[in-house]
């Protein structure tokens, strides 16, 4: 992680996180509807829509872990005592 300050505007910020979200939203929602092409293509009842859904959203779900660790560390950081403070 980048220990310097993010002196970028509040809108640079709140622009690439509205992009992460987009991103995880359209990697949820990609395979369920390639999974249902899929069962409309084979004649099948759901089954590649359902192992789509699953795959969407484990694969938002890693990337929202991922996006929200570098956050996650960073408090961790903060409320870690200075070294010289330990008895």
């Amino acid at each position: 992680m980048n220990p310097l300050p993010d002196d970028r505007s509040l809108l640079a910020r709140a622009t690439e996180w509205s992009f992460a979200v987009m991103t995880i939203g359209v990697e949820m929602v990609l395979p369920i509807l390639g999974g249902h092409w899929l069962d409309d293509w084979l004649g099948i009842k759901g089954v590649f829509a359902i192992l789509g859904g699953i795959l969407g959203v484990s694969a938002g779900l890693w990337s929202l872990l991922r996006m929200v660790e570098p956050l996650r560390r960073s408090d961790d950081e903060r409320r870690r005592p200075p070294p010289d403070s330990l008895p």
